[in-house]
């Protein structure tokens, strides 16, 4: 499976609002830009992440470098329709008399799902650009999907246009969406989960939807949070008796609980995993909670090391 990651063009990371979504797509940006990918993330009209891990301001619509061969860039939908028009309209007039009348304006905000596909488009549009030479100006484009009820829908809008219509320039556009997404030698869907109740289940749900539903092809599961296993059986029982010895010591006291806290959490987590194990049929990485006062760039080096490692 080490193959699959970094021979990919189009990766997706996709989960439960909250998971770490945005911190996993920054690792393996960082990741594939070393392995001498020029790599750009695609945060979806959202508040950006990306940039900030590396130190950098904001990105907006225009991709800025973050790290050396590492862009980002947050999509949204009236710069992107904007540049679309353009591109097949050639001249800012015709856009403006095509795109910028009150009746299409009217129709552009009853189309449901319409933002939704310009920013797909615009991702989309990423992994087809290409050089005065020919060559591809991105080596690897990792989209940052919605959580996971509307990243399924937004996902699923190419099937659902093209079950409405099969001809036109705007149904070869949306097949070609359709094709890249479902293409395994290009595109690879990776999961992010955190092990805990909700985010179990949601990603046991996701992953069904993306074989039943989406048919993306599927990469790794990405465990994130995970504490370390810090005693095993002999070492709890050491730990019982040296509080009992020393219980006249309120900060010796205080200690052993908080590494008896860790130790349950981690029993707790361990049921999380299993079940995933069990649950989705995907090569797991498990990705080590960090104990940072700030979550910056020496985190985000930390966890790509992690599953650079894994993934080799």
């Amino acid at each position: 499976m080490s193959s699959g990651f970094l021979d990919k063009r189009f990766v997706i990371v996709a989960g439960k609002g909250g998971v770490g979504k945005s911190t996993m797509c920054a690792a393996l940006g960082l990741m594939a830009a070393r392995a001498g990918k020029r790599t750009i993330i695609a945060e979806l009209n959202t508040r950006e992440k990306a940039p900030h891990f590396f130190g950098k301001p904001d990105s907006g619509y225009d991709a800025q470098e973050i790290w050396e061969n590492l862009y980002s860039i947050n999509i949204q939908p009236e710069p992107a329709l904007h540049e679309y028009g353009l591109m097949k309209l050639k001249f800012e007039r015709v856009f403006k008399l095509v795109f910028e009348n009150e009746a299409m304006q009217r129709l552009l905000r009853m189309v449901p799902g319409m933002n939704e596909l310009i920013l797909l488009g615009k991702a989309f549009n990423l992994e087809r650009e290409r050089t005065r030479r020919g060559d591809p100006v991105w080596d690897m484009i990792i989209v940052d999907a919605p959580a996971t009820g509307h990243g399924v829908s937004l996902l699923r809008l190419p099937q659902v246009v093209l079950e409405v219509s099969r001809t036109g320039p705007m149904a070869d556009e949306v097949r070609a969406m359709r094709d890249l997404l479902q293409d395994p030698a290009r595109t690879m869907l990776n999961l992010v989960s955190l092990p805990e109740e909700m985010p179990v289940k949601e990603t046991i749900m996701l992953s069904e939807q993306v074989d039943s539903i989406l048919q993306i092809p599927k990469g790794y599961l990405l465990v994130n949070g995970v504490f370390p296993e810090l005693a095993g059986q002999e070492e709890r029982a050491l730990l019982g008796t040296f509080e009992a010895a020393t219980a006249a010591d309120g900060r010796i006291g205080r200690a052993i609980a908080c590494i008896e806290a860790m130790v349950g959490r981690r029993d707790l987590q361990q049921g999380y995993l299993d079940e995933l194990a069990r649950r989705v049929a995907l090569p797991a990485i498990e990705v080590p909670y960090l104990f940072e006062r700030e979550f910056g760039f020496d985190a985000i080096d930390t966890i790509s090391r992690r599953l650079a490692d894994a993934m080799t």
